[in-house]
């Protein structure tokens, strides 16, 4: 009995001066880096051949790298909604990309409290720079959704270079392998539309993130850097294409020197919290919002080693670039494999602020204590769901049902990861048990989940297989 006394005694000493520390602890600031439409095998420390990109390789040096990091979404709007909000975006219907329904309405709804709402609570200052994607209208503004600043732009893309500018510009008309051609800079402040700028939209986007975290030093701050790089259009200055004037093929050459621009701006993002001091208690995470596309042209970009591309429940499409680093907190210069999903992250920086969430569904885990100890994240299946198609992974096993594109029916696959990371073996027929365990764990999630509340406009399709018809691997 006294054994027992003293060892609760004892575990409840722990537990107050493990509390006590952590509430002397000066909350964290946060930097959220997304990139878009980065490709998995684009990075160098991912084993990209191509493109230097020495500052993101830096970053995971000093960091942790996640070598199977996914999103929830192979499209924008979508993965970043469940990035914000740290839930499946189908809790609140928002499963496709909006197709201009973000000028109706569409949007994150009322009622769905996003990070920076619950971290403003915590004392933060909060600014998105760059991609909202996530709403048009006054009610679905970022503003209105607890973000201090605001300047960027809230479609899905928009140039990077004002036509007016200062002649430095490589502005084709159309750019060569994109569906949208040539479109000027657009930007907006605050409820406002600004002015387009001169120079390169890259550069001044980070020049508006050390802005703000300049701007008052006394607060923690929560930084969401949303580049719209290396996304549609190509478009690149002679600062950055020169370092790629090797590659013959233009779009292959642009796209390069966007990635570049791209990893030197995460380099003066790290570079500038350095020099004011704030590296320790910075916790930075970067990731891709998707895969990147195969519309841009045949080898312009990368998802090596996997197969699919952004729209594709292929690993291609949702397996994503993901590093974070927490000097003192984080190991530097790990890898970890196990599967992490991005409202992990979410869950992870609001248990870092000490933020109360509610109660508001919050799905994931705190991934950061997993990490720092080196444990697994726990067994969970990771579920990917647009209209009639989904997708799921339980273990090493993924299963994907797709629908047909000529109408008669939906295809089912399964893969092993574990042994074909490239997707190549469809083992549906040879499983019949595990495809029918896996479709058990779909149909439990699904019934908590909520239909979609808008439809989608765009279907990618693909054959999965030399002679399979094709599926719309996306809806």
């Amino acid at each position: 009995m006294f054994n027992r006394w003293l060892l609760g005694f004892a575990a409840l000493a722990l537990s107050a001066c493990v509390s006590t520390s952590a509430e002397q602890a000066p909350p964290p600031n946060i930097v959220l880096i997304i990139a878009d439409d980065l490709g998995y095998g684009d990075l160098g420390v991912y084993g990209g051949r191509r493109i230097a990109t020495p500052n993101i390789d830096a970053l995971a040096a000093r960091g942790v790298r996640f070598t199977n990091g996914y999103v929830t979404s192979a499209v924008c709007a979508p993965s970043r909604a469940s990035l914000l909000s740290g839930r499946y975006q189908q809790r609140f219907g928002y499963e496709f990309n909006p197709v201009r329904r973000d000028l109706e309405g569409v949007g994150i709804p009322q009622g769905v409290r996003i990070l920076p709402e619950f971290l403003r609570e915590r004392g933060y200052r909060t600014a998105l720079i760059g991609k909202w994607h996530l709403g048009r209208t006054r009610e679905t503004h970022p503003l209105n959704h607890g973000f201090d600043r605001f300047i960027g732009f809230s479609p899905g893309a928009t140039g990077y270079l004002h036509a007016a500018g200062d002649g430095d510009e490589w502005l084709p008309d159309p750019v060569p392998g994109v569906p949208q051609g040539f479109f000027d800079m657009r930007l907006e402040e605050g409820y406002e539309r600004a002015a387009p700028r001169d120079g390169y939209l890259t550069d001044i986007l980070t020049d508006e993130a050390l802005a703000f975290v300049d701007a008052d030093r006394s607060r923690p701050f929560f930084l969401t850097l949303a580049y719209n790089a290396p996304h549609t259009p190509l478009q690149a200055t002679r600062r950055y294409l020169e370092r790629y004037a090797h590659i013959e093929n233009q779009s292959e050459r642009i796209y390069a020197a966007m990635v570049s621009a791209l990893d030197d701006n995460v380099g003066r993002v790290l570079d500038g919290l350095e020099e004011r001091g704030l590296t320790e208690n910075t916790l930075v995470v970067f990731l891709s919002d998707n895969g990147c596309p195969d519309y841009i042209g045949e080898g312009v970009c990368s998802n090596a080693p996997f197969r699919g591309f952004k729209g594709m429940y292929l690993e291609g499409g949702v397996r994503v670039p993901m590093i974070v680093a927490w000097p003192g907190r984080l190991p530097r210069g790990r890898v970890y494999e196990a599967p992490v999903m991005s409202f992990d992250w979410s869950r992870s920086i609001l248990a870092a602020a000490g933020a109360v969430v509610g109660d508001q569904p919050v799905d994931g885990v705190d991934v950061l204590p997993l990490v720092a100890a080196g444990r697994a994240t726990p067994d969970r299946p990771l579920v990917w769901r647009t209209g009639p198609n989904y997708a799921l992974r339980s273990g090493d096993w993924k299963l994907i049902v797709s629908e047909r594109t000529d109408g008669a029916g939906f295809v089912t696959h399964l893969f092993n990861l574990r042994d074909d990371p490239g997707e190549t073996r469809n083992l549906a027929a040879e499983h019949p048990e595990i495809v029918a365990r896996l479709t058990r764990e779909f149909e439990g999630w699904n019934a908590r989940m909520q239909p979609p509340s808008f439809d989608s406009e765009r279907r990618f399709s693909a054959p999965m297989a030399e002679g399979e018809p094709a599926v719309n691997l996306y809806n």
